[in-house]
């Protein structure tokens, strides 16, 4: 795989573009991979939204009544343009301790009597990186070589080449896509280990922004 550091200018989005906001559980890693995406395609909308007061899904889901669904909301939600909310979270202890259920229960009552759903949880078991790793490698982690680092994040930044780069490896996001599908199990909705919900998410964004991402793609391979 021969990598470049991306080099496009960010297009401003039209009037009808796709409006995803995506809620992420941290402050760093997933900000700036979802950045990556942002003003990629004119038909694309993203805004980033990192945590502000915590990062358990408890205190996202708090986050999201505030800058959503209160008197003053940050944004509104069009909901007969589209507009999608995600929350990108990691399984962490938060699942043993209820948080993620509480998260899923807000969702579903959000979404009931809705058209479509417009309330959306992308989890990764463990975290983010499991998602990253899939951006690279087609068969799921091996456990034991995992083991040998500290955490899932050291792993995945030791068996990428350099590191996972935010402002290239994003490009790869359709081999992302097949990969995490492929390796995909969950037990009662919930991800297993080293599976991701974020291809669900991955084909939100594929949608709009498939063919300038095909575009910058080939300008890649080619030099």
């Amino acid at each position: 795989m021969i990598l470049r550091r991306r080099t496009y200018e960010k297009a401003s989005p039209s009037r009808d573009a796709q409006k995803i906001y995506i809620i992420c559980e941290g402050q760093e890693r997933e900000k700036d991979y979802f950045e990556f995406f942002e003003g990629i395609s004119s038909n694309l909308e993203l805004i980033t939204i990192p945590p502000e007061n915590g990062t358990d899904p408890v205190k996202l889901m708090e986050q999201a009544i505030r800058t959503f669904l209160s008197d003053t909301p940050v944004y509104q939600i069009d909901e007969s343009e589209g507009d999608l909310v995600w929350f990108a979270i990691d399984t962490d202890t938060w699942m043993e301790e209820g948080k993620i259920l509480i998260l899923k229960d807000f969702c579903n009552v959000q979404n009931n009597g809705k058209r479509y759903e417009i309330w959306n949880i992308a989890q990764s078991n463990p975290c983010l990186e499991t998602w990253l790793y899939y951006h690279v490698y087609s068969e799921k982690p091996d456990h034991k070589e995992v083991s040998e680092y500290v955490s899932m994040k050291e792993f995945v930044n030791a068996k990428i080449s350099g590191g996972f780069n935010c402002e290239v490896h994003p490009m790869y996001i359709k081999d992302a896509i097949v990969n995490s599908e492929n390796n995909y199990s969950d037990t009662d909705g919930y991800p297993d280990l080293y599976s991701t919900q974020m291809h669900y998410l991955g084909k939100a964004i594929l949608k709009y922004a498939k063919h300038e991402l095909e575009r910058k793609l080939r300008r890649v391979i080619q030099r």
